[in-house]
């Protein structure tokens, strides 16, 4: 994977810049790493506190240090393209994206090495391996999360239910919410009943796998013998649900203005709002936090793909030595495997940042909320993590996440492809002009704006012009290709 030509690159770029790697033996018997991870938007004011806390505790038990530093995407991309040095970094589908990284020759290739150094982080990980591979061989480390997709609405309970006697149900079909913005709408009718901005409804294109994102998907469902990669355009369910959008803005459930509005979470008064979560997830149903009770209604999923397994990853710098590789693999076991001190770097310091709850949860502290408030899939696994409750009112269940697993295995809707990955450098211009003519109508196309039957023969027109056609078809030669390969190596496993 072109190991030896980017460990040149990395070299180069060093001396360019006046430095050189920075490899680093705190002791003899301590080897401090430089890992970076998404900072999320900032980065905790108490995190060289909490970082020097789980330093003491992973020297004294398996003799690594780490540098954590919280970077925003800008810096991870200019990381990843200028060949700087590091040793772990955060990488996943929506964000320092894996499968270009990977495929490019910038990670260490750990899958020998990931099971015969570190078993319980191999087996951890479990059956969710195949999302980290690229030609069989694995390329990063799947942070173990909510890993299939749950798309819900989250209704005003007090006045759905109490105040209307309307039965929320836990699942319903995209389309019922409809009598609930209707009924809302009778009583309100100067209110938008639909919280809507210009991104769309959080998970309204979750039922596609997404092969080029947004603009060539399989759809879960597809009733072809083999996979087939369609224009976005021709999944007659997603028409539907433009069509819906399209109705329900013309009846004044969606505000006006909704394709030029950055965030709708301003107005926290309206009744209806998409989201995308796990069974048991309190940030959508706390009270506290919205002012009336909330009750949550699945309307699709779970769907688990290469891409949502991707949510969250680790890779490791392909530059590194073996000795390094050795001390990242060991350092993610043990966020992995040992909950307390997986705690550390998840909320905090015991006491000032987080306490623990009789019931086995974490409450995070006011000081938590303000000094430390990371999100898990930052800095590790997050199934290892303790399951954080609301409040101490609001319990959570502990066992959270051995239920969303389970129902992984018992309602998971899974993709056909498996761990196919387009690499779509060859076609990059294509896709280029593509997602430009995509952006030209997404926002007004994904808000209702504007009526899907006027919009989509404009863009087809186009995006025909611009290649989709030669797009669609070198993907399904590399889909056909990859199937029958993974096929062959099925039997050859049996």
């Amino acid at each position: 994977m072109r190991k030896t030509g980017f460990l040149m690159l990395c070299i180069l770029a060093a001396l360019l810049a006046g430095c050189s790697p920075q490899k680093e033996k705190v002791s003899d018997d301590v080897i401090q790493l430089r890992f970076v991870t998404y900072d999320n938007g900032s980065v905790p004011l108490d995190a060289k506190e909490v970082i020097a806390a789980a330093n003491q505790v992973s020297a004294e038990k398996i003799g690594v240090t780490v540098e954590l530093e919280f970077q925003p995407k800008e810096k991870l991309n200019l990381l990843m393209a200028s060949g700087e040095y590091y040793d772990m970094v955060f990488t996943s589908s929506w964000l320092n994206p894996f499968d270009k990284n990977a495929t490019a020759g910038l990670f260490y290739d750990i899958t020998d090495l990931v099971k015969a150094e570190t078993p319980a982080l191999y087996d951890s990980v479990g059956d969710y391996w195949d999302c980290a591979k690229i030609n069989g061989r694995i390329y990063g480390v799947p942070i173990l999360k909510d890993m299939g997709a749950e798309d819900m609405f989250r209704l005003n309970a007090d006045y759905f239910e109490k105040e209307k006697g309307m039965a929320i149900p836990d699942h319903m079909a995209f389309s019922d919410i409809e009598p609930f913005l209707k009924a809302y709408k009778e009583d309100h009718p100067e209110s938008y009943p639909l919280a809507m901005d210009k991104a769309g409804l959080a998970g309204y294109m979750n039922f596609l796998e997404r092969i080029v994102d947004p603009i060539v998907v399989i759809p879960y469902d597809q009733d072809t013998e083999k996979p087939r990669a369609i224009a976005f355009y021709d999944c007659e369910a997603l028409m539907e649900r433009y069509r819906l959008l399209h109705k329900w803005y013309r009846a004044g459930y969606i505000q006006p203005d909704a394709a030029t509005v950055d965030s709708s979470m301003t107005d926290r008064s309206i009744p209806v709002r998409a989201g995308v979560a796990w069974k048991g997830y309190q940030g959508y149903s706390n009270p506290d936090d919205w002012g009336f009770q909330v009750k949550t209604s699945i309307y699709d999923g779970p769907f688990l793909s290469r891409s949502s397994e991707q949510g969250a990853m680790t890779g490791i710098c392909a530059a590194c030595d073996e000795e390094h590789v050795r001390a990242c693999l060991r350092y993610l076991e043990l966020l992995s495997t040992d909950r307390q001190f997986r705690d550390i770097l998840g909320y905090g310091l015991e006491g000032k940042h987080f306490t623990y709850l009789e019931n086995g949860t974490v409450l995070r502290l006011l000081d938590g909320q303000n000094r430390y408030n990371t999100r898990l899939y930052q800095t590790g696994s997050v199934v290892n993590a303790s399951v954080e409750s609301a409040s101490r009112d609001f319990l959570a269940d502990p066992d959270q996440w051995k239920k969303v697993y389970e129902g992984y295995k018992t309602d998971g809707i899974y993709s056909r492809t498996g761990g196919f990955a387009y690499d779509p450098t060859p076609k990059e211009d294509i896709i280029t002009a593509l997602t430009a003519i995509y952006n030209d109508y997404a926002a007004e196309l994904r808000t209702g704006t504007s009526d899907p039957d006027t919009v989509i023969p404009m863009m087809r027109k186009r995006m025909e012009a611009a290649g989709m056609n030669e797009l669609l078809a070198d993907i399904q030669k590399k889909l056909d290709d990859w199937m029958e390969m993974h096929h062959d190596e099925k039997k050859e496993n049996i």
